[in-house]
């Protein structure tokens, strides 16, 4: 009886991280898809930035949401609309402040969905006191060195990591 037990308990361990890895694996495209979004951003090219956030919007459109763990399927489904609204924005100008402004409401959302998805690597979290009008702002990075999409080489380093997500 004790060997039955522990053999769920492995199986349901298994199906727990199997969950998880389909999670990475089907989200993954659209975090890269950002993240070069976000590059384009911090080195103020317009142009790439909304030829990134087309490849965005593909990425975002492929998602398989049956795929999803449960928690990261109910976050993706509350973001969804706002995350293809905000991507189609920035594809659609060549006007580097209109897509900065789409830019934090997606990274918003982005960070909603990627928080509870348990991503292989680590994502961090950035923020920029300057942004939005002294608001401040958001966006994720791969990297734990501070590229700022808001302001790209005029203020390339403001801001901070708040959050390491792993």
């Amino acid at each position: 009886m004790k060997s039955l037990k522990l053999l769920i308990a492995v199986l349901f361990v298994f199906a727990v991280l199997n969950v998880t890895a389909q999670s990475n694996a089907t989200l993954q495209p659209v975090l890269n898809s950002y993240v070069a979004l976000k590059d384009a951003l911090v080195k103020t090219d317009a142009a790439n930035a909304s030829l990134q956030a087309k490849d965005l919007l593909t990425a975002i459109e492929a998602v398989k949401s049956n795929e999803l763990s449960n928690e990261a399927n109910e976050a993706w489904a509350k973001s969804l609309k706002d995350l293809k609204e905000d991507a189609e924005h920035i594809s659609e100008t060549k006007e580097i402040s209109h897509q900065r402004d789409h830019f934090m409401s997606l990274s918003k959302n982005m960070y909603q969905v990627i928080k509870v998805s348990k991503m292989s690597m680590p994502v961090y979290y950035q923020y920029c006191p300057m942004a939005n009008k002294g608001k401040g702002a958001n966006w994720l990075s791969f990297e734990n060195k501070v590229k700022n999409p808001y302001y790209g080489n005029q203020m390339l380093t403001c801001g901070k990591v708040v959050e390491t997500i792993q």
